[in-house]
């Protein structure tokens, strides 16, 4: 199936078009939590733990909810989050200026716990409706469509911070939270095709649940270490523009990172590249990303930064597409929403870790090594797919 044909097959176009909405709000969830703690005059060490605590919540909770999902459907537990994020972002907003520092925490961790997994749900929808073909071209297709939808939401709802309040940007943002959440869980297809269900009605979910599966564990560390090299490359780009005497264009280093995932994923899809052997694309799309990646910290120019971040980013959209694919194909029968909202999480997790890395190693030996840092991390994921590849094998994934 070609990706246009993917594209407009039944059901896709809104359920494609609400998940790129829905992830317009998380997008600028951590930036507007900074925004009101330091409206509300509390330090900047409060905003980045609100921030922190509440990636962390999503880290830590979303394979809960994935489990959940996956055996009380997507209905259910879509509505559920997605009133109560609601309701935990207006209450974060309302929090007074003199309340204890733990309540700002505990409020915000519960932000990030609630978050409604629609990027995994929709996987989920799309696994059911579409050949294994048609997956591979739309998930790609997704991936890089992600990149316009993320740098939407700092624009829109921080220019709305802005214009009015950040507590009014927060609780218009749990709203859309909740909106999306609530449309997305009474779509027909969430409905029919949403709910349990097992590849063979003999097979019973494992005990283990999707990590009980060799293919899902080696994916969730090539996930990790992929987050390392974002959180690294992220810290690296805005110490890098503060190096060049250029902060102010820190905002257009990002665009143009991500301008190159979109433009690679759009060419990766049209040249129907998900076709291929996954896990060989996946070796050679990491290994791309590190060497690109290596030489960003020795640009003389921002102007040249700009150009190899493009060059860095193009081969991370279809990477994503590959990785969706894959984590499809060796997830355990019953446990598939689990093993997207992992994925999720391991990505969410290895950020952290390179963000902290990568500020350590700026401090202690510059900022070009931040970059070598990232690439490194890239390499590191693909080496170690490369040395337990035979988890990935086409007869391991035919058994999950």
């Amino acid at each position: 199936m070609s990706p246009a044909t993917a594209v407009r097959a039944p059901g896709v176009p809104r359920t494609l078009a609400l998940a790129l909405l829905a992830r317009v709000p998380p997008s600028a969830l951590g930036l507007l939590l900074v925004l009101q703690i330091r409206h509300l005059d509390h330090s900047y060490a409060l905003a980045g733990a609100c921030s922190g605590v509440c990636a962390l919540g999503m880290a830590a909770f979303s394979p809960l909810l994935g489990r959940a999902i996956d055996r009380a459907g997507q209905t259910t537990v879509l509505a559920l989050t997605g009133a109560t994020v609601t309701l935990a972002c207006a209450l974060f907003a309302l929090i007074p200026a003199d309340a204890p520092a733990f309540v700002f925490l505990v409020v915000a961790t519960a932000i990030g716990a609630v978050q409604p997994p629609i990027s995994a749900c929709v996987r989920v929808l799309w696994r059911r409706m579409l050949d294994r073909e048609g997956f591979n071209a739309l998930v790609t297709l997704d991936a890089s469509l992600q990149e316009p939808a993320f740098m939407t939401g700092p624009l829109v709802l921080i220019s709305m911070a802005s214009a009015t309040s950040a507590a009014i940007a927060l609780a218009t943002t749990g709203a859309l939270l909740g909106l999306s959440s609530a449309v997305f869980a009474l779509l027909p297809e969430t409905r029919r095709l949403g709910g349990p269900r097992r590849h063979h009605d003999d097979t019973p979910r494992p005990a283990g649940g999707a990590l009980s599966s060799p293919g899902v564990r080696l994916l969730l560390i090539v996930a990790t270490m992929m987050g390392v090299a974002f959180g690294a490359t992220e810290l690296s780009v805005v110490t890098a523009a503060e190096d060049h005497g250029a902060k102010s264009a820190t905002g257009m280093l990002f665009a143009l990172w991500g301008v190159g995932s979109f433009v690679g994923g759009a060419l990766w899809t049209r040249a129907h590249a998900a076709d291929r052997d996954p896990v060989r694309a996946m070796f050679w799309l990491i290994v791309i990303c590190g060497i690109t990646s290596l030489p960003l910290g020795l640009m003389p120019t921002v102007a040249l930064l700009g150009l190899g971040l493009a060059v860095a980013g193009a081969a991370i959209a279809p990477l994503f597409g590959v990785l969706y694919s894959l984590m499809g194909d060796v997830a355990p029968a019953g446990t598939l929403t689990e093993a997207f909202t992992l994925e999720t999480s391991a990505i969410t997790g290895g950020m952290a870790l390179g963000s902290a890395t990568a500020g350590a190693v700026a401090s202690g030996v510059g900022a070009p090594a931040t970059f070598v840092l990232a690439g490194a991390a890239y390499l590191t994921g693909g080496l170690i797919q490369r040395a337990r590849r035979g988890a990935l094998s086409p007869a391991a994934r035919a058994t999950a």
